[in-house]
């Protein structure tokens, strides 16, 4: 990975945190649709990263969204098992590589129905860590699936609408 990916990286995470932190954080329908559009850092990076970078990645990320939301750790939790479980869901999705040995993850590169599943699947594992331990447990488990059912369609929704406005 150069120099010049690494500069891209880091301005899309801000760009994409700022905005989650300024903007889509008032963006809630009916109590029950959230948009957490941040996870796209994680989502989005490359294939190549080792394991542990992505989730030493992931959890400051996670940290620093649970600093301005004011969550204890809600959010880094999240991210963490995402990052852990990233490469996981990469290896399942997309069990050979073909002839490139790496995966660019992009709308572009990965055809929109490959891309929505990866982001799908990634989104619900999630949005589930998150509003299951923000509701401390299985006391209300179905108004905590619907946040999720709901949430996960409005945050995928979201990062495919922006994989679109920044042209890939």
């Amino acid at each position: 990975m150069n120099s010049q990916t690494v500069i891209k990286l880091v301005l899309t995470f801000v760009i994409y945190l700022i905005l989650q932190i300024v903007v889509i954080r008032n963006f809630v329908f009916f109590d029950v649709a959230f948009c957490f559009v941040y996870i796209a850092c994680i989502l989005l990076l490359p294939d190549e990263i080792a394991p542990i970078w992505v989730i030493m990645i992931s959890f400051l990320i996670g940290l620093l969204v649970d600093i301005f939301y004011n969550t204890a750790g809600v959010h880094a939790s999240a991210c963490v098992a995402v990052g852990y479980l990233r490469s996981y869901i990469i290896k399942f999705l997309f069990p050979t590589k073909g002839v490139e040995n790496e995966i660019v993850i992009s709308l572009k590169d990965m055809g929109a129905e490959r891309f929505v599943r990866y982001v799908a699947i990634l989104t619900i594992i999630h949005h589930s860590m998150l509003f299951f331990v923000e509701a401390g447990g299985f006391q209300f488990f179905l108004i905590t699936v619907l946040k999720i059912i709901c949430s996960v369609v409005f945050t995928t929704f979201m990062i495919i609408t922006l994989q679109y406005v920044r042209g890939n």
